[in-house]
């Protein structure tokens, strides 16, 4: 006795069954790891310049983590440390569930963060400092 497979037909593929070219999808993701890592090593920098002096202080003399401006520093680095690692935490959420609104917050919360930085910057380029 001889018994005859028959090999079922495959459907036509589809857009969706297509490979995807690597898109914004991608190297959109890329972009925002890229961000919160530089977010992230500028906040180390300036938490690491803690300079500590020896007790004890006196408010507006000195500051346990040296001058004002080196206190304000150490403080404005621990800010971006913890913003950085708030900002991936909620970047692998949009991720997951892909809510639009998300990702729209975090950019705007990105560019409230960078927006006095690079406003000073530009106004110390065109005075010429």
């Amino acid at each position: 006795m001889q018994t005859t497979t028959r090999e079922p037909e495959m459907p036509a593929p589809t857009p969706a069954d297509e490979p995807r070219r690597p898109g914004w999808a991608r190297w959109g993701w890329r972009a925002f790891l890229a961000a919160t890592a530089i977010t992230a090593i500028i906040g180390w920098f300036f938490a690491a310049s803690m300079d500590p002096t020896s007790g004890p202080y006196a408010m507006d003399e000195r500051y346990p983590f040296g001058s004002a401006l080196r206190t304000w520093q150490v403080t404005v680095g621990f800010d971006w440390i913890a913003y950085a690692i708030l900002f991936g935490a909620a970047g692998s959420v949009a991720r997951r569930t892909g809510d639009r609104r998300l990702w729209a917050a975090l950019g705007v919360s990105f560019v409230i963060l960078w927006f006095p930085h690079v406003a000073i910057g530009i106004a110390l380029a065109v005075a010429g400092e």
